[in-house]
C-alpha cells in the first residue's frame, strides 16, 4: 500500500511538471514570424538580427522574415507594429533613442504603451574618437579646448536627435563646455569626417568605430559606459574621468501590446538561451558585438529610464537641433 501511495504521488508530480512545461511553451510559432526593421538593409538593426536569427530560427523551428520599413526615424515600422495583430507573428526591432524620443520630437501614430518590450540584445556604448594625428590625445585635451574656445571644437554626430547628439548635450552639461555639434546622415559619415579632418572629433558607438580604432586610424578618448569595454580595455570611461553619465544605442525585440504573455515570456527566454550559448558568445567576441540581454521587465524599465533622460534634453535643446 505504501509503494502504491508513493507511486501515486510520483505520478502526480510528473503530471504537474508536464502541465507547467506545457504552460511555459505555448503552441507557437506555427508559421514564419515577420520582423519589422525601421532602417535600410546593412544597418545596426540588420547586424543585430543577423547575429541571433539563425540560432532563434533553429530553436523556434520557424523562419524569421526581415521586413524593411525605412524612413522617418523608424516611425514607419513602429507605426505598423502598433496596428499589427497581437498574435506573435509580427515583431519589431526597437531601437534607442528612436522609440522613447520620437513621440516627443513630432506627432506619431504610436505610443510607448503600444509596445511590449520583450528582449534587448545590444547596447552599443557611445565613444568619443578623433583621428590618430589629432592634437587631442586625451579627453582632458579636448575638454580644455572646448572651454578655451566655446563652440569652436567641431564634433560629428549621426543625427539630431540621435544617441550621439544626446551624448554631446550631456557632455556639454556635465563638463560645462560648448561644442560645435555637426549632424551627419549616419554613424559612418560622422567618423569618416573625423578621420578626414573635416571635424575635430566624432561622438559615435563602439561597435561602429571599433575596426578603425583597432587599426590605429582613430584614437578613442573615452567610453560612455559604466565600465571599460573588454574589447578596448585601455580606453577609460567618462565616469572614471569625473563625468558622471553614460550613453549608447540599444536594439532589441518588441511585440505589439496584448500579445499573449506566454508568447512574450517564451520568446524572451529563447533569446536569453541563445545569447548565453558558447557559440553566440564566441561570435560576439570575435566581432566586438556589444551584446546586452534584458528580459521584458528590465527592458521596459530601461526604455522608461531613457525617456526620462532624453525628453528633458530635447525640451531644452530641441529648437537648437532643428535650426541646423
Amino acid at each position: 500500500m505504501r509503494k502504491l501511495t508513493w507511486f501515486v504521488v510520483l505520478s502526480l508530480v510528473v503530471s504537474l511538471t508536464s502541465v507547467a512545461a506545457a504552460q511555459t511553451k505555448p503552441d507557437w510559432p506555427k508559421r514564419a514570424i515577420n520582423v519589422l526593421i525601421g532602417f535600410a538593409p546593412g544597418g545596426g538593426s540588420d547586424v543585430m538580427l543577423s547575429m541571433v536569427r539563425p540560432h532563434l530560427e533553429k530553436k523556434l523551428n520557424t523562419t524569421m522574415v526581415p521586413v524593411y520599413k525605412p524612413g522617418s526615424g523608424a516611425d514607419i515600422a513602429f507605426t505598423e507594429l502598433a496596428v499589427s495583430k497581437p498574435d506573435g507573428y509580427t515583431m519589431v526591432i526597437t531601437t534607442t533613442p528612436q522609440v522613447p524620443i520620437n513621440p516627443a520630437v513630432r506627432p506619431t501614430q504610436y505610443r510607448l504603451s503600444d509596445f511590449i518590450f520583450t528582449a534587448n540584445v545590444v547596447t552599443d556604448p557611445g565613444i568619443l574618437v578623433v583621428r590618430a594625428e589629432s592634437a587631442y590625445k586625451s579627453l582632458a585635451d579636448i575638454v580644455k579646448a572646448m572651454k578655451d574656445r566655446p563652440g569652436k571644437v567641431s564634433v560629428g554626430v549621426s543625427s539630431a536627435p540621435g544617441d550621439d547628439w544626446f551624448a554631446m548635450k550631456m557632455i556639454e552639461e556635465v563638463a560645462q563646455v560648448k561644442a560645435n555639434i555637426v549632424p551627419f546622415p549616419g554613424d559612418g559619415p560622422s567618423w569618416q569626417a573625423a578621420l578626414a579632418g573635416h571635424v575635430d572629433a566624432s561622438a559615435n558607438n563602439l561597435g561602429i568605430v571599433y575596426p578603425q580604432v583597432k587599426a590605429g586610424k582613430l584614437l578613442a578618448l573615452a567610453l560612455m559606459a559604466d565600465t571599460r569595454s573588454p574589447y578596448l580595455p585601455e580606453v577609460p570611461t567618462f565616469k572614471e574621468l569625473g563625468y558622471d553619465f553614460t550613453s549608447g544605442s540599444s536594439r532589441g525585440f518588441s511585440f505589439p501590446k496584448e500579445t499573449p504573455k506566454a508568447i512574450v515570456d517564451y520568446f524572451a527566454a529563447v533569446v536569453k538561451e541563445v545569447m548565453e550559448s558558447a557559440e553566440f558568445k564566441g561570435n560576439a567576441e570575435k566581432t566586438a558585438f556589444p551584446s546586452h540581454y534584458l528580459g521584458p521587465e528590465a527592458y521596459a524599465a530601461y526604455i522608461k529610464k531613457l525617456d526620462s533622460i532624453y525628453k528633458p534634453l530635447w525640451d531644452k535643446y530641441g529648437k537648437e537641433a532643428t535650426a541646423k
